[in-house]
């Protein structure tokens, strides 16, 4: 019995840092929170490009957007996001291996229009980076802000 018990004892120490390298690093522990306040505030490439892989693949249907990589999707954010101001507020978060999905509400600005989307992003990550994202919004209140803005900016 105690040769069986060694041998369980030895194994399992032994293979415990695998398990822990297989699921460590993959989601970054404290990612959610860091993530949402990078992108808070008047969101730029800089604050939020080191969170990707360079190979990552961003998809956005709401939008119809893809990015096949880091550079694509960040070739014309900073521009794209000049006027609005994000307040992410996360309300529920799950992860399964190295995928992690968060879904919430979004309370923005655009210029000094407010307006508010419910959410949902599913992040997969390896390495600690994300390699892949979709996102999902409800967005009819942002359209409505981007009529009344474009009306705004053709009276000027």
């Amino acid at each position: 019995m105690k040769p069986y018990l060694l041998f369980v004892l030895i194994t399992t120490t032994l293979a415990a840092p695998a398990w822990a390298q297989s699921d460590k690093g993959q989601i970054p522990a404290d990612f959610v929170r860091n993530y949402y306040r990078a992108y808070g505030g008047r969101p730029t490439s800089e604050k939020l490009a080191p969170f990707y892989a360079d190979d990552v693949r961003l998809e956005d249907p709401t939008y119809s957007f893809v990015g096949e990589n880091k550079q694509a999707i960040f070739a014309n954010f900073d521009s794209a996001n000049r006027y609005n101001q994000y307040d992410w507020q996360v309300s529920q978060v799950i992860t399964q291996g190295n995928v992690l999905v968060t879904e919430g509400l979004l309370k923005a600005r655009y210029d000094d229009l407010p307006y508010e989307m419910r959410f949902v992003n599913i992040f997969h990550f390896r390495d600690g980076k994300i390699i892949r994202q979709y996102d999902y919004y409800d967005n009819k209140d942002y359209f409505k802000v981007m009529e009344e803005w474009k009306k705004r900016q053709s009276k000027q």
